[in-house]
């Protein structure tokens, strides 16, 4: 019976915090969800500026979603609209 598990990732030395976070989100979170809790031996602060890092990628990429919706709506007008004003050509 297992109770304890352990997930390697391939990451070299000098990979940044951010990067090293944006591992976490990517390969880490989608497995077990993010923690609810951090029992830790450091300060709450620390936990805290440990945690900001991924929030802050997860927040940018939902930006970055809308954005590009709304972009794709835009398109979609505008070519709808240039469609009605085109007139049809024989060759």
């Amino acid at each position: 019976r297992l109770t304890k598990s352990a997930h390697f990732l391939p990451i070299r030395k000098d990979y940044s915090v951010s990067r090293l976070a944006e591992i976490f989100q990517q390969d880490i979170v989608p497995l077990h969800g993010t923690p609810s809790a951090i029992v830790s031996d450091r300060d709450q602060r620390f936990a805290s500026r440990f945690w900001k890092g991924p929030e802050m990628i997860e927040v940018t990429n939902a930006k970055v979603a809308v954005a590009k919706e709304k972009l794709k709506e835009a398109r979609t007008r505008q070519k709808s609209c240039a469609d009605k004003h085109r007139r049809s050509l024989e060759f």
